[in-house]
């Protein structure tokens, strides 16, 4: 069975067999009442206030409740807090593993505290079969995700950006369905795994190995981020011994400098995952409103938070780093009395990439679709990302109840 690296952490092996009749899901409102079936319901995709300059974003995500490691639940914080993004939908990857262990809980979280209305679905229930693989011949309640991403596409007057930190699955049977449109739509296409120096280990594209294939193949402008180097392993991995690198995006963080910086429901939103409530037993919209439990959270804070996806959320939202001393702000518009510094950003490359998922690059390309990720700044980048990231999460707009708590 394909798994995450979340699940990997936590050991959540053995499940997909048990989703055989797994439900698609749509959620759109404020509260996020999702909706059972593989049917749309249209609603808009933002509240009413116009985009303006904001970048329409799909956000593609391997987002699980309980999870294995919920960097994806961080992920989903800092789309929510940073006010450049008008996002339009969430795609819930995998859909077997959607069925028992159903992403739309942290969504419904995250919509209720922001008092948000964003729809959401569930993607294509197994892999794709080959890389022009549409993915039309799997069960109706899987199709919800592709369609959405395509109803997306097609009601937009401007180019959407993708962010995808799971599998490219749906985004590439999207595509498969409607290559024109995507040329004609997608402004940029970030992802988030692979190995940067043609190593053998990686996470999210063995979850579809046809889709990263056909991702990496192909002509749309993909930015990408490898979370892996040359050198890395599943041990190395599982011992915690990353350590940043200028080729790929990962860093990490102790749970406490940053969720404790956090207003009670934002905390209480992390703690919910990190605690693995059950939602038959712990209501999940009910928990954001309580004290946060302490010793849940003196336990949790003293754990550390691996990250991968950080880095390209804040560049899909056009932010730059600016620094005063040791604090970081990653924003679009120049910070008074902060400097600007280059920490990071995209080199372009030729890709190529065999068939058992290894990559080559050619940085010689002057020009090309293809963007590669690299840390220009490795001494800084660690603390930048840190310092940046509890500043926008700790200014995130919560509303109606959950606000000034």
């Amino acid at each position: 069975m394909n798994t995450t690296r979340r699940h990997f952490f936590k050991g959540l092996g053995g499940l997909g067999a048990a989703v055989a009749a797994g439900q698609a899901w749509i959620g759109e409102a404020t509260l996020g009442n999702g909706t059972a079936g593989g049917e749309e319901r249209t609603a808009p995709s933002q509240d009413s206030a116009a985009s303006g300059s904001k970048v329409p974003l799909i956000h593609c995500t391997d987002l699980f409740h309980p999870p294995g490691d919920p960097d994806d639940h961080v992920d989903l914080a800092t789309i929510f807090a940073l006010p450049q993004f008008d996002l339009r939908a969430i795609i819930l990857d995998q859909g077997q593993l959607q069925g028992v262990t159903p992403g739309r809980i942290p969504v419904e979280q995250m919509l209720a505290l922001m008092g948000r209305r964003v729809p959401y679905a569930i993607g294509l229930g197994t892999p794709l079969r080959y890389p022009q693989d549409d993915g039309a011949n799997q069960f109706r309640q899987y199709q919800a995700g592709v369609e959405l991403i395509l109803r997306v596409l097609r009601e937009s007057h401007e180019k959407v950006v993708f962010t995808v930190v799971g599998s490219a699955r749906d985004v590439m049977a999207a595509y498969n369905r409607d290559p024109a449109l995507f040329q004609n739509k997608v402004a940029r296409l970030y992802f988030d795994d692979g190995n940067s120096g043609g190593g053998a280990f990686q996470w999210n594209p063995l979850l579809d190995p046809q889709a990263y294939t056909r991702l990496m193949t192909g002509d749309l402008p993909v930015y990408w981020c490898p979370a892996f180097g040359a050198e890395d392993t599943l041990e190395m991995m599982a011992a915690g011994k990353l350590k940043p690198d200028p080729t790929r995006v990962y860093w990490n963080f102790l749970q406490a400098d940053i969720f404790s910086a956090l207003p009670a429901p934002l905390q209480n939103y992390f703690l919910y995952a990190l605690g693995r409530k059950d939602a038959a037993v712990e209501d999940s919209l009910a928990y954001l409103g309580k004290q946060p439990e302490e010793i849940l959270r003196a336990d949790q804070w003293k754990q550390t938070r691996h990250m991968w996806s950080t880095a390209s959320i804040y560049h899909a939202a056009g932010c730059e780093f600016y620094r005063k001393g040791d604090s970081w702000v990653a924003s679009r518009p120049p910070v008074p009395g902060y400097e600007k510094a280059d920490v990071y950003g995209f080199v372009s490359a030729r890709v190529t990439i065999d068939r058992n998922l290894r990559t080559t690059q050619d940085l010689t390309a002057t020009s090309g679709r293809l963007k590669v990720f690299r840390i220009k700044d490795l001494e800084n980048y660690p603390a930048a990302m840190r310092s940046s990231l509890r500043a926008c999460l700790a200014r995130m707009p919560l509303t109606g109840p959950f606000r000034n708590q």
